[in-house]
């Protein structure tokens, strides 16, 4: 069984879509834009879509961050600079710490047990400041997190430098925990650790095959 659990945060202990839409809610009311949840929609696919990319190498976060919202505002047909929404969207998801349910609960379960990482394809001190306010900062030894290691889970050079850091554990000795087939799952199993999918909404994993899979956090209890 591992001793080392890499845990990831967006979609996992912090409900991304929930931060994100609010965040999208509060910019469309600063700004004067007529909000339906189609922006919403649009937002999700959009932005899946990028992340994607970056995963891929085929994208980089500075990019993402100049394209996103044009590119969502032209499907959209909404007549806004995206850049500037994007600093403001930016601005209300620095705040934003909407937890996952039993979130809290795993994490006190698991931080008795293992040494908890924070794993996160995030902006550093975003990920911090969501961490603190959500109360959750305090359960983590590292948090590795991909703006200021300048590379992103899947890699293999992001996988590295969390080893590294940890000392160079033995790779039995490490899981990493998250809901992201392509980011967690993937990376972790061409990395060599175990891999446990966090799978509320019931998706299938087609070509990637998780060492375990839970629909909910505290089925967690029921392997680790």
């Amino acid at each position: 069984m591992p001793e080392i659990l890499l845990i990831d945060i967006d979609g996992t202990l912090l409900d991304f879509n929930k931060c994100a839409r609010l965040s999208i809610i509060q910019g469309f009311r600063r700004h004067g834009l007529a909000y339906g949840e189609h922006v919403f929609e649009t937002f999700v696919r959009i932005n899946d879509g990028l992340w994607l990319e970056i995963e891929k190498g085929t994208l980089t976060r500075k990019r993402l961050h100049e394209i996103r919202w044009n590119t969502i505002f032209s499907e959209l047909g909404i007549d806004f600079d995206g850049v500037v929404f994007e600093k403001t969207f930016l601005e209300f998801l620095f705040d934003s710490h909407e937890h996952v349910d039993g979130a809290d609960e795993i994490l006190k379960y698991l931080s008795g047990k293992y040494t908890l990482c924070a794993a996160s394809n995030g902006i550093h001190l975003q990920q911090i400041n969501r961490l603190t306010k959500a109360g959750m900062i305090g359960y983590f030894k590292n948090l590795f997190i991909s703006e200021e290691m300048g590379t992103a889970k899947p890699a293999k050079e992001y996988f590295d430098i969390c080893f590294e850091r940890l000392g160079n554990p033995d790779k039995s000795k490490v899981m990493i925990i998250g809901d992201s087939l392509t980011a967690d799952i993937a990376g972790g199993k061409n990395y060599g650790i175990k891999t446990l999918w966090y799978n509320p909404d019931g998706k299938t994993p087609g070509g990637i095959t998780p060492d375990y899979t839970v629909s909910a956090l505290s089925e967690i209890k029921n392997i680790l």
